[in-house]
C-alpha cells in the first residue's frame, strides 16, 4: 500500500446543461431562462476539484462517452487538467447529460438526467485498468446500471485484492431498492462512504428522523456496523460527521452563508467529497477533513459551473485556518 499514491475515479462522465430560471414552474406552466452554461459534470467534478487542489496527486479517471461534441468536452477538458484518459471509453451511443434548473433566486436545483454512453460500462471496462493508484473511487454508483448486478461483489473483491483502497459517494435516486440489493450487502468491501444526509437515511432506512448531529453520528455507526472497513462520513447543509473503525467521531458545522449570496449549489456535495477524499487519502485527521470539505463546498456556490469555484490547497489551508480559527 506504501508504494500506491493517487486516485482512480470510476463513474458517470457527462455533461451539465445548466439552466439560470426565474423560478421553477408547475407542471404545463413556463418559466424564463436567463442564462444557459454548458460544463462537465458528473464525475469529472470530482477529479476537476482534485486535479486544482493538488497538482501532483496523480489521477486516472474512468468511464464511457460517445462519438459527439459532449464527448469531445469531456476529454478535452480533462486532459487540460492533467488527468489520465487512458481508462475513457468511446461507445456508439450519446454521452450522458443532465439538464440542470437552478432557481435563481434560491440557489435550488432540478435534475433531469439521460444515460445515454454510460448505460453498459460495467466490470469488464474497469478490471483491465492499469493504474497504481492508492484509492479507487466510484462515483454516483446508482447510476451505472451494468454495474448493478451479481458482478458488483466480485469486481469489489477483485479491486480489494489489487490492493486498491475503496471509496463510493451515492446519489439521491427514487429507487430505494438499490440501497437495499446493491450498496448495503457489499460495504463490507468498502473503505470509505462519504454521502449526504438523504442517501444515509435512506441506506439505514431512518428517513422519517429529523436530521441533526445526533442522528448523523447514529446514522455513521450505523453504516460502519453494516461492515464499511475504514471511514463513513456525512454531510448535510449545516454540518458533516466522520466516523471510523477506531471509534472517533468528529461533528464539524459548515459555514454559514445567506441563501441570497448563493449563485448554485451545483456541485457543492462533488466539492465536499473532493475534498474529503483528499484528506482521506493524504491521512489527515478526520477534523481537518470535514473542514477541507466544507471550504471547497462553500467557495463552490459562488458560480454557475460546478468547479469555478475549485483551489489549490494552499488557498484552502488558509481559509480553513481563518474561518475555522476558533474550532
Amino acid at each position: 500500500m506504501a508504494d500506491r499514491n493517487g486516485i482512480l475515479a470510476i463513474g458517470n462522465l457527462l455533461v451539465d446543461h445548466a439552466m439560470q430560471i426565474a423560478e421553477y414552474p408547475t407542471e404545463s406552466m413556463l418559466t424564463t431562462i436567463s442564462k444557459v452554461e454548458r460544463h462537465c459534470g458528473g464525475c469529472t467534478n470530482l477529479v476537476f476539484d482534485l486535479a486544482t487542489l493538488d497538482e501532483n496527486l496523480p489521477l486516472t479517471l474512468s468511464g464511457a462517452i460517445g462519438k459527439d461534441a459532449d464527448g469531445e468536452l469531456i476529454l478535452t477538458q480533462t486532459k487540460a487538467h492533467n488527468v489520465n484518459t487512458d481508462a475513457v471509453y468511446w461507445v456508439d451511443l450519446p454521452t450522458s447529460f443532465t439538464d440542470v434548473m437552478i432557481n435563481s433566486k434560491t440557489g435550488d436545483r432540478t435534475f433531469f438526467h439521460y444515460i445515454g454512453a454510460m448505460k453498459n460500462y460495467s466490470p469488464e471496462h474497469i478490471l483491465p485498468i492499469n493504474c497504481g493508484a492508492k484509492i479507487v473511487h466510484f462515483a454516483y454508483l446508482p447510476l451505472m446500471p451494468a454495474l448493478l448486478n451479481d458482478q458488483l461483489t466480485a469486481l469489489l473483491q477483485e479491486l480489494n485484492q489489487q490492493g486498491f483502497l475503496i471509496s463510493i459517494d451515492l446519489v439521491s435516486v427514487n429507487d430505494k431498492t438499490i440501497f437495499a440489493q446493491y450498496i448495503r450487502p457489499n460495504l463490507p468491501c468498502i473503505d470509505f462512504v462519504i454521502i449526504n444526509d438523504v442517501e444515509a437515511q435512506i441506506l439505514t432506512e431512518r428517513e422519517s428522523e429529523e436530521v441533526n448531529p445526533a442522528t448523523l453520528q447514529q446514522m455513521a455507526k450505523d453504516i460502519i456496523q453494516f461492515g464499511v472497513k475504514n471511514t463513513v462520513i456525512i454531510h448535510c447543509p449545516k454540518w458533516a460527521v466522520a466516523y471510523n473503525r477506531q471509534n472517533e467521531i468528529i461533528v464539524v458545522p459548515s459555514i454559514e452563508v445567506d441563501k441570497k449570496d448563493i449563485v448554485s449549489t451545483l456541485g457543492a456535495g462533488d466539492a465536499f467529497c473532493a475534498g474529503c477524499l483528499y484528506g482521506l487519502h493524504q491521512n489527515m485527521s478526520l477534523k481537518d477533513t470535514l473542514k477541507l470539505g466544507h471550504i471547497l463546498a462553500y467557495f463552490n456556490l459562488f458560480s454557475v459551473s460546478a468547479t469555478d469555484g475549485a483551489m489549490s490547497f494552499k488557498q484552502a489551508r488558509k481559509s480553513m485556518t481563518r474561518m475555522y480559527h476558533d474550532f
